[in-house]
């Protein structure tokens, strides 16, 4: 009795030769076969098949998870690398903003120490006692309305009424001090 092995090289069978124990009639353990016992080649070959796409499909399974293990990280690092452009974009813009505003700060710092306080004061002061009629508190302010008498002959209406606390209007003659002095303290 023979039995038949593989030829991996070739993909055929040839005959093996029995050991002596077996010629004898001797019972040895067999040898483990690689085949499920099948006599024709094409079951062989089929067996032989799986177990060489077994052995390639872990290898392969194991590159396809080392590429996808590389293409997640090459992703994450130019995603990280984009985040890093617009981070860069967004500090470049507002150290522009920056820059601008301490070049106003500058100039307006120029302005303030070249204006006069003083004169400013004075400034402001003169137009709210004149333009807005204010004053510091404690201060009696009086509003007079000087006006002058018109001519009967230049108008037809009637001569415009004094807005002052009731007094009757000035003299075109007499100063200033004393038409002061009438209107404070009265007739």
């Amino acid at each position: 009795m023979t039995e038949r092995t593989i030829d991996r090289t070739r993909g055929a069978t040839k005959p093996k030769a029995l050991s002596p124990a077996a010629r004898r009639g001797a019972t040895a353990t067999p040898a483990p076969r690689r085949s499920l016992g099948a006599a024709d080649g094409s079951r062989a070959s089929l067996e032989e098949g799986f177990l060489w796409f077994l052995a390639i499909g872990r290898r392969g399974i194991v590159v396809v998870l080392a590429l996808a293990v590389l293409v997640i990280f090459t992703a994450g690092v130019f995603e990280q690398r984009w985040k890093e452009r617009q981070i860069q974009a967004q500090v470049a813009a507002q150290q522009a903003s920056l820059e601008a505003a301490q070049a106003r700060n500058a100039q307006l710092q120029g302005q303030l120490a070249e204006s006069d306080p003083a004169a400013y004061r004075a400034w402001v002061e003169d137009t709210a006692r004149h333009q807005l009629s204010l004053g510091y508190a404690g201060e009696t302010i009086f509003l007079v309305n000087w006006t002058t008498p018109a001519t009967p002959a230049a108008t037809a209406s009637p001569a415009p009424t004094p807005a002052a606390v009731g007094t009757t209007p000035p003299s075109r003659g007499e100063a200033h001090w004393r038409q002061w002095l009438r209107l404070i303290f009265g007739d």
